[in-house]
């Protein structure tokens, strides 16, 4: 992921190498969507949930988290008759907000984060199952839903998977998560007080968590564990997008004190168009970079607050 590709660099200590002492048991998670105006999005990613998975493959509950949508988000009756779909709704703004609303109000031992504009496959569950090694997080697999030019550049950039890196084992190892497709230790997110709710955009707030989490124990991925990502937002999404990550960059930056200026970059798979994509990726990370100088302030200016006490 071009975002933070850079901090291979950062170098932190576990406090403990604590593992989770709880299996991954499918009916043991709770699914948390948070969504901000994308009804088609919601009715979208359970039209799909349910086509993909049968009683016996159900988790604890999906809980849909209202994040102050206009007009307000609904759950049509043949979701409601599942028993395990909720809808609640966080009036403070801002992804990390959400997510957390959504884990204080969910009772599974393992808490799943997804995105609204995902579509859920077969092995959305089962991939973690499968991948369980007593790490407190997994980071899931992303792919593209669409095939256009710029849904294959997200693909082949792997824009929504985290940074691979190596243990001691020479095995891959994520140093951070991002919450298209992550899955969570229930006592580990107790441990690191769940999101920093002072960043209010999406980007930046999902690095942030699990830089967090990877000083408390290890991280791992679950490459099965597959979740389709609907970029047909087309360039002017491509443009918001990578303009707000730019803007997560320099909030990492200042809560992590590393340096997080975009670089310029070549793509992943080189093609004259994939060439273009990766340029103006980088002009847009960059001008999100600078624009969020004077909002770092306000990121910064307390520790994460305590999703427990709300």
């Amino acid at each position: 992921m071009t975002l933070i590709s850079r901090l291979v660099f950062f170098k932190n200590k576990k406090k403990t190498p604590a593992k989770s002492s709880d299996r991954i048991k499918i009916n043991d998670i709770s699914i948390i969507v948070p969504v901000k105006d994308n009804q088609k999005g919601v009715d979208n990613y359970l039209d799909n949930f349910f086509a993909t998975h049968h009683s016996y493959s159900s988790p604890k509950e999906i809980i849909i988290v209202d994040n102050n949508s206009k007009p307000a988000i609904e759950i049509c009756s043949r979701h409601l008759a599942s028993g395990i779909v909720k809808l609640i709704s966080c009036t403070t703004p801002g992804p990390a907000a959400a997510r957390n609303f959504g884990a204080l109000n969910s009772g599974g031992r393992w808490i799943l984060f997804n995105d609204s504009d995902c579509i859920p496959t077969k092995s959305l569950l089962t991939g973690y199952v499968n991948a369980d090694n007593g790490s407190i997080a997994y980071a899931g697999n992303i792919h593209s839903v669409g095939k256009d030019l710029l849904s294959k550049y997200y693909e082949s950039q792997e824009i929504l998977m985290p940074l691979k890196t190596y243990n001691d084992s020479g095995d891959f190892v994520p140093q951070y998560l991002i919450t298209a497709n992550t899955l969570v230790w229930r006592q580990a997110f107790i441990e690191v007080n769940g999101f920093n709710e002072n960043i209010k955009i999406a980007g930046g707030e999902d690095v942030d968590f699990g830089l967090r989490l990877s000083q408390v124990g290890h991280l791992s991925y679950a490459f099965d564990s597959i979740l389709l990502h609907d970029f047909s937002d087309g360039f002017i999404g491509f443009y918001k997008r990578f303009k707000r990550y730019g803007q997560g960059n320099r909030i990492v930056e200042a809560l992590w004190q590393t340096d997080m200026r975009p670089k310029p970059f070549r793509p992943n798979k080189r093609t004259v168009i994939n060439e273009i994509f990766a340029k103006l990726q980088y002009l847009f990370l960059l001008f999100g970079y600078i624009e969020a100088d004077r909002q770092t302030s306000l990121v910064t200016q307390g520790l994460p607050q305590d999703w427990r006490t709300e």
